[in-house]
């Protein structure tokens, strides 16, 4: 039974190591990106690129939509030609574990995205904009083709 545990682990590091040679890689030696598939038609995998922000706490600019608030998140500096694949997360100093709408991502393009948020308990839902004042940001990570 060892000799058979030990002879895949060994048929996976090597097949693990085989993969990596094959990617792709940059300019520097580096790597790409692999994305498997997105909102529209795949480009060439050395166009593909990760990038990364934060709205900023204290300077996130929420807008008030009826008893919630909304911010749109912009991408521009990441240079996509076409829509990323895009994951959000809320980052706070308070209630934003109970927050509502945390990962739901709205009208994404190549340069930009919205988030709604709703939480009762922390005032947000009443529009009074209390998401700066718990410094709410939101930190995302997108993986998209840049040609």
């Amino acid at each position: 039974m060892k000799v058979a545990v030990t002879l895949l682990v060994v048929v996976c590091v090597l097949t693990s190591s085989i993969e990596a040679k094959r990617r792709k890689k940059n300019k520097r030696g580096q790597i790409q990106a692999q994305i498997l598939n997105g909102e529209e038609e795949n480009s060439a995998d050395t166009c593909a690129k990760v990038c990364s922000g934060t709205t900023g706490r204290r300077v996130t600019d929420y807008q008030a939509y009826g008893n919630n608030v909304y911010v749109d998140v912009d991408m521009t500096g990441c240079g996509f030609a076409k829509v990323p694949n895009v994951v959000i997360s809320v980052e706070g100093s308070s209630s934003h574990w109970v927050a509502e709408g945390t990962s739901s991502i709205y009208n994404s393009t190549p340069t930009s995205f919205r988030v709604y948020l709703k939480n009762e308990s922390s005032g947000v839902a009443r529009g009074n904009l209390n998401a700066e004042g718990i410094q709410w940001n939101i930190d995302w990570i997108a993986v998209g083709f840049t040609c």
